[in-house]
């Protein structure tokens, strides 16, 4: 992206940052553009507390509001620019909508992160039928029977 198109996008990630703190949110402000027209596609800041929504984060938002905008649920190509370094929640959600690219103006170095307590998973032994094994293989004898009729 060119560095004079990069700045634009980049004020309006301070921009939403800015509203976010007015708010009382963690500042963080982010935007989705799409690198072929240079067209914002969608922009969001932190709203946790105020949707009481341990997942509005800034990232999150955005990429909902241009998923429900493009009426698509993965955004190859687009890229985010964001005020922080995404954090592993968003990191994932990114990779699954398959965002080509990801700016940020500040790294997340924040300790107290680290000393989230990790979660133990335990998988429970049931003998349940494995609904998303039959899910796809409903799905391939679907697009089979196109093809062959």
């Amino acid at each position: 992206m060119h560095k004079n198109n990069l700045s634009n996008f980049i004020e309006i990630v301070l921009s939403q940052s800015h509203k976010a703190m007015k708010l009382n949110e963690i500042p963080v402000g982010s935007v989705i553009i799409n690198p072929v027209t240079n067209k914002l596609v969608s922009k969001a800041h932190n709203c946790e507390i105020s949707y009481n929504d341990p997942t509005a984060h800034a990232e999150i938002l955005c990429i909902r509001k241009a998923c429900k905008k493009l009426n698509q649920k993965r955004l190859d190509g687009f890229e985010l620019i964001t005020y922080l370094e995404p954090c592993n929640m968003c990191k994932e959600v990114i990779k699954s909508t398959r965002i080509s690219k990801v700016y940020f103006l500040l790294k997340n170095d924040n300790p107290q992160r680290r000393t989230i307590p990790n979660i133990k998973y335990t998988q429970i032994k049931d003998k349940s039928e494995n609904l998303v094994k039959l899910f796809f293989k409903e799905k391939r004898i679907k697009n089979l029977n196109q093809y062959l009729f």
